[in-house]
């Protein structure tokens, strides 16, 4: 993400601040306290002031401006800092708590489970606790016209006198984040999914849904938003409000919106689908009414060619990315002997493509910066993970 987009997720104030109380709430001076994703640090700074030790886990380049911001607040001998994806990285030690807000707004993103579940095992203490402590799903009717319209600029599939409707049904087979206020809903919320962090058994969902209609309307789909319990009386939503944050709505559109009368009931089938119940890969949807039936499926929604269906087979044979082999030959370049302009200059003589020196340093930076999150693994060894598979 950018600086600008991290600035505007600080803004978030009923968000951020709601957050700042559950943490103050549920820690103890002396604790130690894991902020996975932390961003610029604004949650590892709040556990950090309220006396507890911390670590900072964060993968993307922001963690330095975190770091700088935790020094400039008087916190840096608190807090530490740690460069990478927490799956790869090897914990110094296993906190108390675990602060992790890095949901997808509909929850259901295939890596959530996975992340959660090595924290769980690598990461935490037995007993731990996390923020928030529960997670409610909620799912209504809606009928949002500015927001189908920014799916559908062209109703009859014909832009330009060219024919678009293959475009068209792909984005109408994807969720999309939208930002309403209440006057959208068709119908009460109905509870989708209830998920605690650290239980996470089973992650996926298959559910009925049925809502009695109290306006009629044109319904366009389902919205999706959550409910957070983050502490003892400290409860966070991002129910349809009217406000704009980095936490909006979603959108589980029908391909062609169904007329709907106030009292009658609208029926609909909600599912994950994926490889395994925690690593649900897609959505789908189908919504009955008098006037109609809809469905909707991610999978659709997904180009993928021949050649990529290919390589998610188990039984496939994966090959390396131009980018993997730039990765893998900086790795082996690593070997205590060269310096680093020798290692940037050998890199430009075999891909000239990489387009210059600047490039070929940014890509060398970007290996130290992972072996200095992982103190334990040497370049060889990642190496020996690449050629490997893993």
């Amino acid at each position: 993400m950018s600086t600008l987009e991290y600035l505007h997720f600080l803004a978030d104030a009923p968000r951020v601040d709601a957050f700042r109380r559950a943490i103050e709430a549920a820690v103890a001076p002396g604790q130690l306290v894991l902020d996975l994703g932390t961003g610029i640090g604004t949650y590892a700074m709040f556990a950090a002031r309220a006396g507890c030790r911390v670590l900072a886990v964060e993968d993307d380049p922001v963690i330095v401006v975190a770091r700088g911001l935790a020094a400039d607040n008087g916190l840096a001998d608190r807090i530490t800092f740690l460069r990478g994806r927490s799956e790869r990285l090897e914990p110094p030690e296993r906190s108390d708590i675990l602060v992790f807000e890095d949901f997808a707004p509909h929850l259901y993103h295939p890596e959530t489970a996975e992340i959660l579940l090595d924290v769980r095992a690598r990461w935490l203490k037995p007993g731990a606790t996390s923020i928030p402590r529960s997670i409610r799903l909620f799912a209504a009717p809606v009928c949002c016209p500015d927001t189908y319209r920014t799916l559908t600029p062209w109703p009859d599939d014909a832009a330009y006198g060219l024919e678009v409707g293959r475009l068209s049904s792909e984005v109408l087979n994807r969720t999309h984040a939208a930002c309403w206020g209440p006057a959208v809903l068709l119908g009460e919320p109905a509870e989708l999914a209830r998920v605690e962090p650290l239980a996470l058994d089973p992650f996926g969902l298959d559910r009925d849904l049925r809502w009695p209609l109290k306006k009629s309307g044109l319904l366009h789909g389902i919205g999706l938003w959550m409910d957070l319990e983050l502490a003892d009386g400290v409860l966070y939503s991002n129910a349809p409000s009217g406000g704009s944050s980095g936490w909006d709505q979603q959108l589980l559109p029908l391909v062609e919106p169904l007329r709907v009368e106030a009292g009658e009931e609208i029926v609909a089938r909600i599912m994950t689908l994926g490889p395994s119940p925690r690593k649900p890969e897609w959505w789908s949807w189908r919504v009955t009414a008098r006037s109609g039936k809809r469905e909707g499926n991610t999978f659709r929604g997904t180009p993928l060619s021949s050649s990529r269906l290919q390589e998610a087979r188990l039984d496939g044979r994966p090959r390396l990315t131009a980018r993997g082999r730039h990765c893998r030959d900086a790795l082996e370049l690593m070997d205590g002997c060269r310096t680093l302009s020798e290692i940037a200059r050998e890199l430009l003589a075999r891909y000239p493509e990489l387009g210059g020196e600047a490039e070929v340093y940014k890509l060398v930076a970007g290996e130290l910066d992972a072996a200095r999150a992982e103190p334990a693994r040497q370049p060889t060894e990642a190496l020996a993970e690449v050629r490997s598979g893993k």
